[in-house]
């Protein structure tokens, strides 16, 4: 009985993977507070409200800490749909989930099998991280796409002599995403190359690795220099323009301080914080990161006989015991930072469960039966568990005060802020300096329709008493934090006209986007396709 598969039906099973996993998170409660979200959402508003292209801030006023390629595919979508939003913030987390799974399953089938190839993109998102990355406002996700792309054409270019372009748009999105340490761990797969089988005086070893190919340093290392230059001219330009602050940020505070910086944070504190990242390995990537363990234990010590699969089981065990190394010897430690390894992991992870079945029909129905099982597993956990938690809490009732905020003041009204958290500006899409003390009578006199917010209202109160203003008009207030926040409407505002908000998409943006995500997928397509057919 032939149980071969068509390659649409695995494609088709890894894109419903992805459709499903954003499903949940993006039906599932928002958790714009945690994880620094909210500064990158600041950089994307700084692009749309104040057209800051070139380097970004957050709503604080602080230098963007990560190059701008996340908060430019941002806010292109944001402009493109004409209004700020969850899904349009995530836009680069969503797509180059995608294109990741496409990538890994493209070349797991050819490297390991199509058996192999099903399981990845379950095993990519069915875990911790992979479950957050989905529908990240950060920019690890891009950055692992990025990384991904890299290792990947550094592979062929090995292996092929081919996807050297791979190489220069890989090594420039991670470059533009988050900097050099992306080319540093996407290139440490070809580490393989020195741990490949040396004998001498045998003449059939010899003839074997005469077949071989070699590695092609010089290439490889001149793509990567080429793409070196263009984010080499945005650094200076945007260094030049913000008075030497981008150098200051993004080199020093960054990546120097990150690297080998003092040890300031509280799990900094002892000696085994640099074993951190294995723990969260373990634990947050599991169970890939459980399997992929045994995937490296049944590496080394039988290793496969066939020369490329075995490169190519060594390709992903160096990636990432070399990753893993570099996050553990770094200073600055986030479990977030393992999803640039948690790629090679899901390789691994899919390449031992290959090992267990030879029937791609029965391997798809357990990955259907899992997958099936997971999603509603993943669910509760969202809405049940993880609803209750301290920053989802904040950024509900952020998003509940801002509804409300919206209703009352209608499309036409101007909002101030004052003594107040930066996720309320995000919430309402905005990105203006806090109102000075000297202009609150000013402000709540006005016969314009302007509006007040902050979470210090008594503190206001007095302020603005002191230069004159008598009456107040609290138009909304709502619980926030342990407090309250309330929104204080100007003289003007009483009995001006309520207009709903309006969306406007720019249609020739939209369409642009639509054709250039259309034909970067179909691309990535036709690779994974291609190689489910051999």
């Amino acid at each position: 009985m032939n149980s071969r598969l068509q390659s649409s039906s695995i494609l088709l099973f890894a894109v419903a993977v992805w459709a499903g996993f954003l499903f949940v998170r993006a039906t599932g409660p928002d958790d714009l507070y945690s994880r620094d979200q909210i500064k990158v959402a600041g950089y994307v508003l700084d692009i749309i409200e104040n057209d800051s292209w070139l380097w970004q801030q957050d709503h604080n006023g602080n230098f963007a800490s990560k190059p701008p390629l996340t908060q430019w595919l941002g806010a292109v979508a944001t402009k493109a749909y004409g209004q700020f939003h969850r899904m349009t913030l995530t836009f680069p987390s969503w797509l180059a989930s995608l294109i990741t799974i496409l990538l890994l399953v493209g070349w797991t089938a050819q490297q390991f099998g199509r058996i192999a190839a099903m399981w990845v993109p379950l095993l990519l998102l069915a875990n911790n991280m992979g479950l957050r990355q989905i529908l990240l406002a950060r920019s690890d996700t891009l950055f692992q796409c990025s990384i991904v792309l890299l290792a990947l054409g550094a592979w062929h270019a090995w292996m092929d002599r081919g996807k050297w372009g791979w190489i220069f748009v890989g090594a420039l999105a991670a470059l533009m995403t988050k900097g050099p340490l992306g080319i540093l761990i996407g290139l440490l797969g070809l580490v393989a190359v020195f741990l490949r089988p040396r004998t001498t005086g045998d003449k059939k070893v010899e003839e074997s690795e005469n077949e071989q190919p070699t590695l092609p340093w010089l290439g490889i290392g001149g793509t990567v220099l080429l793409a070196c230059l263009l984010p080499a001219l945005w650094l200076y330009s945007a260094n030049s323009d913000s008075q030497g602050l981008a150098v200051e940020k993004l080199l020093h505070d960054e990546l120097i301080n990150h690297a080998v910086g003092e040890r300031t944070a509280e799990n900094q504190q002892v000696w085994w914080h640099h074993l951190l990242p294995v723990a969260w390995f373990l634990s947050r990537l599991a169970p890939a990161g459980l399997l992929a363990v045994a995937a490296l234990v049944r590496i080394f010590r039988k290793p496969e006989t066939d020369a490329r699969k075995r490169d190519a089981e060594y390709f992903m065990a160096c990636w990432l015991l070399g990753g893993l190394l570099l996050l553990c010897l770094a200073t600055h430690h986030r479990f977030v930072h393992l999803l640039a390894i948690l790629p090679p992991t899901a390789v691994l992870a899919a390449r031992q469960i290959s090992h267990w079945s030879t029937s791609e029909r029965r391997s798809l129905m357990w990955a259907l039966v899992t997958c099936s099982s997971i999603l509603p597993l993943a669910a509760v956990y969202l809405d049940v568990i993880d609803f209750r938690s301290k920053d989802i809490v904040r950024t509900r009732e952020s998003a509940t005060f801002v509804e409300a905020a919206q209703k009352e003041a209608g499309s036409g009204a101007r909002f101030e802020f004052y003594e107040c958290h930066p996720g309320v500006q995000v919430h309402l899409g905005t990105h203006r300096p806090p109102i000075r003390i000297n202009d609150l009578s000013a402000t709540l006199e006005s016969d314009d329709p302007i509006y007040v917010v902050t979470q210090k209202e008594r503190d206001l109160k007095e302020r603005a008493g002191r230069q004159g203003v008598r009456f107040f008009d609290v138009a909304v207030r709502s619980d926030y934090a342990d407090g309250e926040i309330v929104m204080i409407a100007s003289k003007g505002a009483s009995g001006a006209p309520r207009s709903p908000a309006r969306r406007f998409p720019d249609t020739r943006i939209l369409t642009l986007m639509a054709i250039a995500t259309a034909v970067t997928l179909y691309g990535f397509q036709k690779y994974a396709q291609h190689r489910l057919n051999a």
